[in-house]
């Protein structure tokens, strides 16, 4: 390997290094180096799927757990990436013998799943640039062979899109689908509803059906069982609102609002029947504590909470 490629290589693995606490202003400067040097692109890519075949073996090396290595540590790993990027360490070869070495030619589909539990919230970065903030109990299936397609099969994630006109984004999820325009928009799916609201730029929902256009500013509810689709208009600088606890409810039943509890505070929550379907307009700040946002939702509406020793239940005074 060249001085060259070794250092673009080094740059890649930084990049990957940092990527679960990047600010809005270096994952700017992170799409200015892709697009920088097709060679930078390149180096990433290989990075990626090395990445991602260790990330299938936690017990080699626990890349979710980058920031928390010490400097020296993460010194040492960054020297053993680069040596396995373009093909794999002698230790992962040994144990990976089944799986397709990162050297080889792409020759299909490579689907794999990031999933969070409920409470718990990740930050993931696609080869493309693309970056991807999943909620709590969000499941997400994704090609390490075409980072342009995701599926959302469950939960909540904010996608920042790195547009492409000639190979542009698409998120599926259950038969509804959104076509990225240059954009940062939310995705929410709850059983057969899914929820998108445009941030920045604009999506096309369902591209190969009705195409309709949501711009900054603009949200769809659409549902796979019913065929409804309601278009409506958001604050866009509320979107993806539960990466800061700022949560916005636009006459929505007490049930999704408990739905949204159970995400970020990963405890489970109950609301009495007669309470589910009593719609709430406003917005909350919600901690991720669980003792402190039950209480405070359950005193908006005039209700009673408490603690049985499993679960918070919400209920009528």
């Amino acid at each position: 390997m060249s001085s060259d490629g070794a250092d673009k290589t080094d740059q890649a693995i930084d990049w990957h290094l940092r990527q679960n606490d990047m600010d809005d202003a270096a994952w700017r400067r992170f799409v200015d180096w892709l697009d920088a040097d097709p060679a930078n692109a390149a180096a990433y890519d290989a990075v990626a799927l090395d990445l991602g075949l260790i990330a299938d073996h936690p017990e080699l090396f626990p890349v979710d757990a980058a920031e928390s290595v010490p400097p020296a540590e993460r010194r040492r790993a960054r020297s053993w990436l680069r040596w396995g990027v373009g093909g794999v360490t002698l230790a992962l070869a040994a144990s990976l013998s089944l799986v397709v070495l990162p050297s080889l030619p792409n020759t299909g589909a490579e689907p794999y799943v990031v999933a969070t539990k409920p409470g718990e919230k990740r930050a993931i970065a696609l080869a493309d640039g693309t970056r991807i903030d999943l909620n709590g109990a969000t499941r997400i299936e994704l090609d390490r062979s075409n980072p342009r397609i995701a599926t959302l099969a469950a939960g909540e994630a904010t996608f920042h899109v790195r547009h492409d006109e000639d190979t542009p984004f698409l998120l599926r999820s259950g038969r509804l689908s959104v076509q990225d325009v240059g954009t940062v928009f939310n995705a929410e799916r709850e059983g057969y509803r899914l929820d998108v609201q445009v941030a920045e730029g604009a999506v096309m929902f369902q591209p190969r059906k009705d195409k309709v256009l949501l711009q900054a500013g603009a949200a769809v509810t659409a549902r796979d069982d019913t065929g409804h689709v309601a278009v409506s208009r958001v604050d866009p600088s509320r979107v993806g609102g539960w990466r800061t606890g700022d949560i916005v409810f636009t006459g929505e039943p007490l049930s999704r609002v408990v739905s949204v509890l159970r995400r970020l505070d990963g405890v489970e929550v109950a609301i009495e029947p007669v309470l589910s379907q009593r719609p709430f307009t406003g917005m909350v700040h919600l901690t991720g504590v669980a003792a402190q946002d039950v209480p405070h939702i359950a005193a908006l509406i005039e209700a009673d909470s408490n603690h049985d020793g499993k679960r918070w239940v919400i209920s009528p005074r």
